[in-house]
């Protein structure tokens, strides 16, 4: 296996900040509902939307 330069780094970067974004979104997500429950997040998302 040969070492791996510049731009396979930056491709590999790439490709593994797709699924750090989701992992990470999931997290938020959770905190949000086990600190504030369900019925509050879900308000707050379609307020927001509702903003847009």
């Amino acid at each position: 296996m040969g070492a791996l330069g510049i731009p396979e780094l930056i491709a590999l970067v790439a490709i593994l900040a797709i699924p750090v974004s989701i992992v990470a979104g999931g997290v938020v997500y959770t905190v949000r509902v086990a600190r504030r429950g369900i019925d509050a997040t879900l308000a707050g998302a379609t307020r927001r939307r509702e903003l847009a």
